[in-house]
């Protein structure tokens, strides 16, 4: 379990406008103490935690974050029961899962996320599926209007542009997709240029093969489907080939098998 003392001290220190050697003063310690609690290198001696709360007007319990921990601890297990069910097929039961866990967690993104996915896996009549795809549609509209978190902005632009031309408004698929950056200017571009870290380079570049090799296999479909010309499956199993020399993860895998198929049909 992570304390959240140190962003939690920081935050009431400066919310006083003060400075650490005066709160480090005021309790008798060194304002290196606070220095190194703040940068969360330790904690509190627990004969501390009165003096800080009731210095700062606050409960133990909230300079240490419990309130924050709960809730961490409460969407872990929530996310938890929606994978084991989006495992089993149990996507009725996510839906209604994501709905009961967003009456106390409105509008968080990740929730939001999980609710929209699951309603567009949901069986049913066409009706239906139509009808949850809509709400997917409101659903993923309302994340755009609240989650300022750059990945997840983009992701669902992306998830709302495809979704809107399921749902048959081609206009408003466009509209969505223009908004997403082009190919070149990505983050993992970004990273393996400015990273000094060479072991995070690695695994940042070794990331970003696997999504290559899916966005590859995604415009060389296009290509064969609006070219009618198989040869481009094959060019790109040619290419996983090339890339990878069989040491594929499961996720290329996944695209060797889709282009495969796709070849032989």
């Amino acid at each position: 379990m992570e304390l959240m003392i140190g962003k939690n001290l920081r935050k009431l220190r400066r919310s006083k406008d003060l400075t650490q050697e005066e709160v480090a003063a005021h309790l008798g310690i060194s304002f290196q103490a606070i220095s190194k609690w703040e940068r969360n290198d330790g904690y509190p001696d627990i004969t501390m935690l009165p003096a800080l709360a009731n210095y700062f007007g606050v409960s133990v319990d909230e300079l240490i974050g419990m309130d924050d921990i709960t809730s961490a601890q409460k969407l872990n297990e929530i996310n938890q029961q929606w994978n084991e069910n989006r495992a089993e097929k149990k996507h009725a039961e996510n839906v209604a899962l994501m709905r009961e866990a967003l009456k106390t967690y409105p509008n968080h993104p990740i929730l939001l996320g999980q609710l929209y996915c699951s309603l567009e896996k949901m069986d049913g009549t066409e009706a239906e599926k139509r009808e949850n795809l809509r709400e997917s549609i409101m659903i993923q509209e309302q994340i755009l209007r609240y989650c300022d978190d750059s990945e997840t902005r983009g992701s669902t632009l992306f998830n709302i542009a495809d979704a809107y031309w399921r749902y048959g408004d081609y206009e408003k698929a466009l509209v969505y997709a223009e908004k997403l950056p082009n190919l070149f200017k990505t983050r993992e571009s970004a990273l393996v240029m400015i990273l000094n870290d060479k072991e995070k380079k690695h695994t940042i570049a070794k990331d970003a093969m696997d999504k290559i090799a899916w966005l590859l296999s995604y415009h060389l479909q296009a290509l064969a489907e609006t070219e009618n010309d198989k040869r481009y499956y094959e060019k790109m199993l040619a290419v996983l080939d090339i890339l990878f020399e069989g040491n594929e993860s499961d996720f290329v895998k996944g695209v060797r098998s889709k282009m495969t198929r796709l070849y032989k049909s």
